[in-house]
């Protein structure tokens, strides 16, 4: 009958010594991790469990409450291991009259108790020889054979040396009890008759004369015992007893051997299988104590720190790491969890460059009853490689979305501002048209009025006349402005440059407002430069962006104040413009912005009117002749106005 055992172990190398021994008497053994136990089910079938030091006592006490305590056997700790020896006390109070096999009990001890453990109940059956028995005296025979099989003995009788042989066919004959005169033979003779037939059969022999016994003959033809006639009945059943005990012990040897040598033989392919791969395996493998010293790593191990398996075995793993690793290994090591393994981030230092980043996974193993440590280690250089990466990555999106933030936000703004600009523009369109507009439709119905009532006085009329000129003149200029301007925006204004005398298009600019300077009593100081400058332009266009700039600086200004206009060359072949005022000067944050469409200075777009377009149209007739027009404050506390043109423009 196959006893089924369970061994609950925690990675213990006495588990596996009681699993070789259990094997070999012929038990059919299960190993398993107690993390495991939840996927082994119908524990109660187990004719027996071994539980290992290590084992929790919770994780103990469930497994005991589903199986007989009676049937329990625990294998303890080393002695000198105190920490260990206390946990397993714990363990040992739970089935205190259990069998305890400590790692120093020799083989044949652990044999001796297992076998106790697994002691046959009373409802087992005996194992019986089956006995040959010869006789040629029938009185003889049938006495010897009533003794035999009232011991429940299957006996099987014949009275000569042809009659054995033909009786013993269909039967496996373990005993032979013959005696030794027959009278076709001698006892001897049915033996080695019989011997060739069942090898495993053994011989007893009897006679009333022993000096007709040849017993070197005997003994070399393997006969057991030779019994003096007449024949005790009970010296009889111990002989045959004695004789079947030792043919059962020598066929238990003989299984036991072969069951050993198969044992042996599996051990030593899986040991081999298991070092091949061990030695092999990409994955350098360490086993290592709790103090950090190398017992024993594969070759992947020596690649991996650059030293042989024999110099690594003089460092410790604590060493051949960075200080940080060091210290987290041992940080883990001491607060280990009910699994007993866990894994962590390393690195390795070496001498030129930055070291390579390992994942270590660690497990705590019992190594001859010490508590010692196995890792795997993986180079993790590629996965950080990837990380890196990614991190850039992230980074650069990061930037990326940033700068993508900025620009939307920035054009938010600038809509804003055009949104805000279109705005006010509108408003004072509406109010610059409006003011024209209305004074043309009152002045013609003061004319129409009067006409009406017969008063034609010529100098009312005049002056209504010339009023709506003015007006109708204004709302012409605004106009004009704006048609100016979108022509400029679809690229459909005229732009036909021709070499002209800068100096006389200065001169006719400052006659245009002379008129407006006259009446706020405004100086325009202009001194001609004492050679003419030659330039390639729109004479009407540098014309009305000198007008817009004099007339801007002329509303802006304080009456009976002064407007310099200055024109000179530069190294960079260009003609230099400049009209400085000592007006109400524009805001510094606001400089580059006056130059835009519908935008006018803080200081300037409440009370002194305007639709924010002059200056826009400046910027473009100087786009136009390819130079540049930009606005300052000067130290009068006025705005100087610098345009630079190219004296040759090239289309």
């Amino acid at each position: 009958m196959v006893r089924k055992i369970l061994i609950v172990d925690s990675s213990s190398v006495l588990a596996m010594r009681i699993k070789v021994l259990l094997e070999l008497i012929g038990c059919e053994v299960e190993l398993i991790h107690f993390s495991m136990l939840k996927e082994c089910p119908a524990l109660s079938s187990y004719d027996l469990v071994a539980i290992a030091h290590g084992v929790p006592v919770a994780t103990a006490s469930l497994l005991i409450a589903e199986i007989k305590v009676e049937h329990v056997v625990l294998l303890a700790p080393k002695v000198e291991n105190n920490e260990q020896l206390s946990l397993f006390s714990e363990l040992n109070r739970l089935v205190p009259n259990a069998i305890v096999i400590y790692p120093f009990f020799s083989n044949k001890e652990i044999s001796s108790l297992l076998e106790q453990a697994l002691e046959l109940g009373t409802d087992t059956t005996l194992q019986l020889p089956t006995v040959l028995l010869v006789d040629h005296i029938p009185e003889r025979l049938e006495k010897v054979a009533n003794s035999l099989l009232g011991a429940h003995i299957k006996t099987i009788t014949a009275n000569s040396i042809s009659a054995a042989i033909s009786q013993a066919q269909g039967h496996d004959i373990d005993l032979l009890l013959s005696d030794f005169s027959l009278p076709d033979g001698s006892g001897i003779d049915v033996f080695v008759t019989l011997k060739a037939h069942y090898p495993q059969c053994r011989c007893l022999l009897f006679t009333s004369k022993p000096n007709q016994v040849s017993m070197i003959e005997a003994i070399r033809q393997d006969v057991e015992d030779v019994l003096i006639k007449p024949i005790n009945e009970n010296m009889l059943l111990q002989s045959v007893h004695k004789l079947w005990q030792t043919e059962l012990l020598k066929r238990h040897n003989i299984e036991l051997v072969e069951r050993l040598q198969d044992t042996v033989d599996a051990l030593i392919e899986k040991d081999s299988l298991l070092r091949v791969i061990y030695k092999h395996t990409p994955d350098p493998i360490m086993l290592f104590a709790r103090n950090g010293e190398v017992i024993e790593a594969n070759d992947a191990c020596s690649k991996l720190f650059r030293l042989s398996a024999k110099e690594l075995q003089s460092c410790s793993v604590f060493t051949l790491l960075d200080e940080t690793s060091a210290e987290k290994i041992k940080d883990k090591v001491v607060t280990l969890n009910q699994n007993r393994q866990f894994s962590c981030d390393v690195h390795l230092p070496l001498e030129a460059g930055e070291g390579i980043p390992l994942v270590g996974s660690f497990n705590e193993i019992d190594h001859h009853g010490e508590i010692a440590l196995a890792v795997i280690f993986k180079n993790v250089t590629h996965l950080k490689h990837k990380e890196d990466l990614l991190l850039e990555a992230k980074d650069m999106l990061e930037e990326q979305v940033r700068a993508r933030t900025s620009q939307l936000e920035h054009a938010k703004n600038v809509a804003e501002a055009a949104n805000h600009s279109k705005s006010e523009f509108l408003a004072n369109m509406s109010h610059e048209l409006r003011t024209p507009m209305h004074s043309i439709l009152s002045f013609a119905r003061f004319g129409l009025d009067k006409l009406s009532k017969g008063d034609i006085a010529v100098e009312k009329l005049q002056k209504y006349l010339s009023r709506i000129e003015c007006s109708g003149e204004r709302l012409l200029s605004l106009l004009n402005n704006l048609l100016d301007l979108s022509k400029l925006d679809v690229g459909k204004f005229p732009f036909n440059p021709r070499p002209h005398n800068l100096t006389n298009i200065v001169k006719t600019s400052i006659d245009d407002v002379s008129g407006t300077a006259m009446e706020k009593e405004i100086d325009i100081q202009f001194v001609p430069p004492s050679s003419p400058v030659m330039i390639d332009c729109d004479e009407e266009q540098i014309n009305q962006l000198l007008r817009n700039i004099l007339g801007n600086a002329l509303k802006f200004s304080e009456p009976r104040s002064c407007v310099e206009v200055v024109l000179t060359t530069n190294q960079q072949a260009q003609a230099v413009i400049e009209v400085i005022d000592s007006g109400i000067g524009i805001p510094d944050d606001e400089l580059e912005h006056v130059f835009s469409k519908f935008v006018q200075s803080s200081k300037t777009n409440s009370g002194a009117g305007g639709t924010g377009l002059g200056l826009a149209l400046c910027r473009e007739f100087v786009s136009l002749h390819k130079g540049a027009i930009s606005a300052h404050n000067n130290s009068s506390g006025g705005t100087t106005i610098n345009i630079n043109l190219p004296l040759e423009v090239k289309l």
